[in-house]
């Protein structure tokens, strides 16, 4: 556990915040943000404030629950490690978001007061955390798979079906299950790592969508930087992700039923030297051309979506929501966060 490195998923120390704040002021905190480039960032620190909500979920049972960790480990055996490094970089963007809005005059996001929801009581939870999002009860939306993989793109009105179907399923044991090596229960802890591995995917996807959605509305070079900075890295979570979620593997339940189907498998030889593998198979992980900017143009390999309409903030929160990551917010968490996606999605950049 120690060698995993749980210490790099816990809140960065108040001196680390101080120094971030200072720096920032030295590089021309002194400037004022237009309010456009303001209402970007606001919504992107609730974004990364969310994201490190759930992610600490997960690193504290990837790193604490050996069931939990044994199943992700089925998927790659750098699973527990890659979740940790991830819930890192969300600590770390939520509290540069912060800091930058603050060395600018402007008004930081905090959410803690909507802290209500229950932790897991399995063993490696923080039983007594109360949680922003709730991983307990997801519909996780996995038409990214064959998105990634095919010539549509979303802002042209092109629309992909369920590689797998993951309705109102666990994402986290709730409490403690036997081992996914376990000959009559196995499948349960398995399953619930198989969600979670394709959980892990479409969070980030969403975010490198959303990030690219706001490049054309920055006003500041500065910000400019930061989103672009930032987003860049939730492609590369995006990228591990989709990698590892491939390796999920067929599951049966006790009584013989499938309950998590065979995925794609590229052949294993061409003997005729001739490439026969599915474009939809799972070694397929690099973005597959696709129509952008117009229909004119060649096909090209990009984020997509990128729209203010299918990638932006709106449209995160109600991608979010239609999960169930909320189920069980109050009214006013869902105003706040409606406000915020409305405001950033309404900024333009000013020349």
């Amino acid at each position: 556990m120690k060698r995993l490195g749980l210490a790099g998923a816990v809140a960065l120390p108040a001196g680390t915040l101080f120094m971030s704040q200072m720096g920032a002021r030295a590089a021309g905190g002194s400037s004022r943000l237009t309010p456009g480039d303001v209402a970007i960032l606001r919504f992107l620190a609730a974004a990364e404030i969310l994201e490190t909500d759930l992610w600490q979920q997960y690193t504290e049972l990837a790193l604490g629950n050996e069931a939990f960790q044994l199943a992700l480990e089925v998927l790659d055996g750098d699973m527990p490690t890659y979740v940790n490094q991830n819930t890192r970089d969300e600590f770390t963007h939520q509290n540069f978001i912060n800091q930058y809005l603050m060395s600018k005059g402007a008004k930081p996001v905090n959410l803690d007061h909507f802290r209500t929801l229950p932790s897991s009581q399995a063993t490696g939870s923080n039983k007594t955390a109360k949680r922003l999002t709730s991983l307990m009860n997801l519909t996780v939306d996995t038409s990214w798979f064959l998105r990634y993989r095919l010539t549509g793109n979303p802002d042209f009105g092109d629309s992909f079906p369920q590689i797998v179907d993951l309705q109102n399923v666990p994402a986290i044991p709730a409490m403690d299950l036997p081992l996914p090596t376990d000959p009559t229960f196995g499948f349960q802890i398995q399953l619930i790592a198989n969600t979670a591995g394709f959980h892990f995917a479409t969070i980030e996807q969403g975010g490198s969508s959303l990030y690219q959605s706001f490049l054309p509305k920055a006003s500041s070079l500065e910000v400019l930087k930061i989103v672009g900075a930032i987003g860049g890295t939730e492609i590369m979570h995006f990228q591990t992700w989709q990698d590892k979620a491939g390796n999920a593997p067929e599951l049966m339940d006790n009584h013989g039923n499938e309950v998590f189907p065979q995925l794609p498998i590229a052949p294993d030889a061409t003997p005729d030297g001739i490439d026969h593998s599915d474009p939809q198979d799972t070694n397929q992980i690099m973005p597959a051309p696709c129509k952008f900017i117009s229909t004119h143009l060649p096909l090209c390999s990009v984020i997509r979506p990128v729209s203010t309409a299918q990638a932006g903030a709106q449209a995160a929160v109600t991608g979010l929501t239609a999960s169930g990551l909320f189920n069980g917010q109050s009214h006013a968490f869902f105003n706040l966060l409606a406000e915020l996606a409305e405001e950033a999605d309404e900024a333009r950049r000013d020349v």
